[in-house]
């Protein structure tokens, strides 16, 4: 019932509000008494830091915070969106054609292997030090996490489960539309899921290595003037980023998995 619903999200959302509000308090009530401000801040000087950077009082993050925040996720939402959706169709493809699997399974896997974040100067060194490097870094990591989970989800579809639809007679594309993607939407969200944080971590290493401007340029900018408190406030952004495009993602697979029954939705509660 949409009540029960809306209680059950009013009572999740307390919880979660009510947690990280313990957390903070505790943070703020031993950082300066066990703790020193030093190695960890305190959550009213991140607060106060971050109030600067939006709006700017004669610092060097002075009123920065929109500029470095709208080139970052420029990287990062565009990088996501192309290596997503390459991830997403390469992984049905090869899934549909099993031989040609067979055949770059050894190469996909000893490219999975290298670490990408080691490959960000190549990137750099290929498409200078602008946003294109970060796009691509961004796009390279989104594409394997969407790739296999893509590529699993739709190998694992039930074979009974498309012969007996083949039997009633559906069409390829009614059977791709009515079964096949269907059964392997969670294994897809999923992957979507999990590529949003690397995406970000890609963007920003990028900013690391080479860049004057984001939101990876203030953090080592901050961590080489050792401002914790500037370093933990950097920190505190990202986590909201991810956090605001999962609770996105959360309603899209509301939206494509509404289909399941309330009990495994509930059981579920969206993905971790």
């Amino acid at each position: 019932m949409p009540w029960e619903s809306l209680r059950r999200g009013l009572r999740l959302l307390f919880l979660r509000l009510a947690l990280g509000l313990a957390f903070l308090a505790i943070w703020q009530f031993t950082s300066g008494r066990f703790i020193s401000t030093f190695w960890f801040s305190q959550p009213t000087l991140i607060f106060d830091h971050l109030r600067i950077y939006l709006l700017g009082e004669g610092t060097v993050f002075e009123g920065k915070l929109i500029s470095d925040l709208f080139i970052t996720l420029r990287a990062m939402i565009t990088g996501y969106i192309l290596g997503a959706s390459a991830g997403l169709i390469l992984g049905f493809l090869l899934a549909q054609w099993p031989l040609a699997a067979q055949v770059l399974r050894p190469y996909l896997l000893a490219f999975y292997g290298v670490p990408r974040i080691a490959l960000a100067p190549i990137f750099i060194l290929w498409f200078g030090i602008g946003i294109e490097s970060k796009i691509f870094l961004a796009a390279l990591l989104a594409f394997f996490m969407t790739f296999f989970n893509t590529f699993t989800g739709i190998q694992s579809v039930d074979l009974q489960q498309k012969n007996v639809a083949r039997v009633m007679g559906a069409s390829q594309l009614a059977l791709v539309n009515k079964v096949i993607l269907p059964a392997a939407s969670p294994w897809i969200i999923a992957g979507l899921r999990v590529s949003i944080p690397y995406a970000l971590v890609a963007a920003v290493v990028g900013e690391f290595i080479a860049s004057s401007e984001g939101l990876g340029f203030r953090l080592v900018l901050a961590q080489q003037q050792f401002d914790t408190t500037g370093v933990m406030a950097g920190i505190f952004i990202l986590m909201f980023i991810v956090m605001f495009f999962n609770m996105i993602l959360d309603q899209v697979e509301g939206y494509v998995l509404r289909w399941r029954p309330v009990e495994e939705r509930r059981a579920h509660g969206g993905a971790f």
